[in-house]
């Protein structure tokens, strides 16, 4: 596309453009995803193109829908091994004590045997992606290599992946609360 013709089309379709971009609610910078429709435009031939108006709006749609996966993403990999370390650091665990009480060692056994089981349970690709990362120390780049797949994808592997992790543990926790506190019941009320 000529960029005179261009300018006629950002002219028109531009504030469009805008308008529609505000579905997304400040996930995307609207103008930086107009400006990247645009730029894109010059480098496409435009011949085959029937209606470049529907074409440009597609575009940006497209455009934008890709930001806000990217921040999905970088929002998740953002969270790096220092981070939780430092989370942890903050609130001491069960397992930062070494006069742990009987009860306490089996809680902690059952709670390993049943993550152990949530992680084999994974679809094969989570849990190798999990696996490789936390243990393996790999990047994404050498996951998704290993896998088979493109480095863009191994966050959402590991996404999915841990947030079953994290629900199957909130749900062993919600139970073994619950498991303590009937067994206090009933010795409170065999006193």
């Amino acid at each position: 596309m000529k960029p005179a013709d261009l300018a006629r089309l950002f002219a028109s379709e531009g504030p469009r453009l805008l308008r529609r971009l505000r579905r997304f609610r400040g996930r995307v910078a609207e103008e930086d995803v107009v400006q990247s429709a645009f730029a894109k435009m010059l480098e496409v031939d435009m011949s085959g193109i029937a209606d470049p108006r529907a074409y440009l709006a597609r575009l940006v749609r497209n455009l934008a829908v890709d930001e806000v996966r990217h921040q999905e993403r970088v929002r998740v990999a953002s969270v790096t091994d220092e981070d939780l370390e430092a989370l942890l650091a903050k609130r001491p665990g069960p397992y930062d004590r070494l006069d742990l009480t009987p009860e306490e060692m089996l809680i902690a056994g059952e709670r390993f045997a049943h993550m152990t089981a949530v992680v084999l349970g994974l679809p094969e690709r989570e849990r190798k992606a999990l696996v490789l990362f936390k243990f393996g120390g790999l990047s994404h780049e050498e996951i998704g290599a290993r896998l088979g797949v493109s480095r863009h994808s191994v966050p959402g592997l590991l996404a999915r992946a841990l947030a079953k992790c994290a629900k199957a543990m909130a749900a062993f926790e919600d139970g073994a609360l619950k498991e303590i506190a009937h067994e206090m019941e009933t010795k409170r009320k065999d006193r």
